[in-house]
């Protein structure tokens, strides 16, 4: 599964990036992710999400690591959980690149993805339908959070 998003922001790449790693806030803006936080800094995060999916309900303990960084323009991660219940497994990783822009911040999301298990045996439509649902909402609530 592939996803990608383009959105401007109305803020400094600097003000985005500052946002990128005030974990409160960002846990806040990734829909169902809640317990997060950070295990080593600027390296190494904890959370969970919990989403429902056509039928399926998970919820996953995830591991999210740093694999690139460069202020204020470029940010690597990889996320990957498995929910024991649902026996649902979920690998990805994600960039976000931001550029200047007059109005703010172009933020360029890419998301690429494997899901095994129970979800995965949903089909590829449904999650990725589900997955693209939940990166605009997260695009909605960042782009709110930064107003506040």
């Amino acid at each position: 599964m592939r996803l990608a998003r383009e959105l401007v922001i109305d803020a400094r790449p600097e003000a985005l990036w500052a946002l990128l790693w005030d974990v409160p806030r960002m846990a806040a803006c990734v829909p169902g992710c809640s317990e997060a936080q950070e295990v080593t800094a600027h390296r190494t995060y904890r959370a969970r999400l919990a989403q429902k999916v056509g039928p399926i309900s998970l919820s996953v303990p995830v591991t999210v690591e740093v694999t690139a960084a460069a202020p204020p323009r470029h940010l690597a991660l990889t996320a990957s959980g498995r929910d024991p219940v649902v026996g649902a497994e979920i690998a990805m990783e994600l960039t976000l690149d931001c550029e200047a822009v007059a109005t703010g911040t172009r933020l360029r999301i890419g998301a690429e993805g494997h899901v095994l298990g129970k979800l995965g045996a949903l089909g590829h439509a449904v999650v990725q339908r589900r997955a693209e649902e939940t990166l605009d909402e997260f695009g909605r609530r960042l782009a709110r959070a930064i107003g506040s």
